[in-house]
């Protein structure tokens, strides 16, 4: 199998240089390189480029109505509003393998990755056929359905008994009472363990976040080789002005066993190389922390892979393609390495080479 060609067919297009094209150069005082796009102060956010939930179930029955390949639709669970939250399954490979995006509802590229990666994956090509039979592509395509929701955009879920941000306790909420959960913190595939109920079992004895819970239950029900868990993060810059568009991280909470942290490890090489190698897009690696209960350090102590995928956010419809395609490459270049196998003969130290983030740009924006 050709991995370009396989690659190129998951996008629609030969992504090269010319998506997230950029000119190297040195730091300057008050912009980065390359530049923009950017939203001013007083702009009005748009996010009607993104689907709404309405939108994304439509696509995804439809993609199950017209697959050309083994391809399955199910409710993993609900969220506070009644949502379904949606497992899509495609292929017949006995490697299972997870995508879940989307459990911040204001960080939406990995969704519309997830979607154009079923439509290809369902068209019954060559190529994805050849993938197929290698591997069975588990998605989450959205995690957190009311927080996405357009009159919303929020990063925590809907819950209106959710207290203020507490997170000694365990509440990592919205600073505000009777906003949300923060899902990516409540990943405990044994509650008990989890530092809410520690702290307060009578009134927690159960995970207070479905969305949270469900993927838990939909992770333990595929037993996947790995998960990867797509967001969306600020903007930040390397130490010589340039625009990072990507940062990547693997487990590393006490205890996570050593196969699994060396799987991650490979995996978020394999797809660095993948990125790196274009020149559109600017890769690090992602400062995470140690906390068990957030999705990459809780499926690394289950013995999975599990690798965290920050795409550059906060830029609303301004540049919806550019970084969903880029979302886009690094899912389809964790998909194909696992089918050819190539993600298994990446050294996992060579990991830690991978540059750090570098610095949140908070600077004033660059100049009309």
């Amino acid at each position: 199998m050709d991995r370009r060609n396989v690659l190129k067919t998951f996008g629609g297009a030969a992504f090269g240089g010319a998506l997230l094209s950029g000119v190297a150069g040195a730091k300057r005082e008050n912009h980065i390189v390359p530049g923009g796009p950017w939203v001013t102060e007083n702009e009005p956010r748009k996010v009607e480029a993104f689907r709404d939930y309405e939108e994304l179930v439509s696509d995804l029955e439809k993609v199950a109505r017209t697959s050309a390949r083994e391809f399955s639709l199910e409710s993993v669970g609900t969220s506070n509003r009644g949502r379904d939250i949606h497992l899509a399954r495609v292929g017949s490979g006995d490697t299972d393998v997870m995508f879940v995006t989307q459990q911040h509802g204001n960080e939406p590229h990995g969704t519309e990755a997830a979607l154009s990666m079923l439509q290809y994956l369902s068209s019954g090509s060559g190529e994805a056929d050849d993938l197929l039979d290698e591997v069975t592509v588990n998605v989450i395509p959205r995690a957190n359905p009311d927080g996405s929701e357009p009159d919303l955009f929020q990063r925590y879920n809907v819950d209106p008994d959710a207290p203020a941000r507490d997170t000694e306790e365990g509440f990592f909420t919205s600073f505000d009472a009777g906003v949300g959960w923060d899902v990516n913190r409540y990943h405990w595939p044994d509650w008990t363990e989890s530092t809410l109920y520690q702290n307060r079992p009578d009134e927690y004895p159960e995970n207070p976040v479905p969305e949270a819970q469900a993927v838990v239950d939909a992770v333990a029900e595929v037993d996947p080789l790995w998960v990867v868990d797509v967001h969306n993060q600020g903007t930040y810059v390397t130490d010589d002005g340039r625009m990072i568009t990507t940062s990547l991280y693997w487990p590393i909470a006490e205890g996570v066993p050593a196969d699994a942290q060396d799987l991650s490890k490979q995996l978020v090489r394999h797809a660095y190389d993948h990125v790196s190698r274009f020149g559109y897009a600017e890769a690090s690696q992602y400062p995470g922390g140690t906390y068990p209960g957030i999705a990459r350090n809780s499926y690394g102590l289950q013995g999975y892979g599990s690798v965290l995928v920050e795409i550059r956010g906060g830029v609303d419809q301004k540049s919806n393609g550019k970084l969903s395609r880029l979302a886009l490459e690094i899912m389809a270049s964790v998909v194909d390495g696992t089918a050819d196998e190539s993600v298994f003969e990446v050294d996992p130290d060579d990991a830690e080479e991978i540059p750090e983030r570098g610095d949140y740009y908070d600077r004033e924006l660059p100049p009309e």
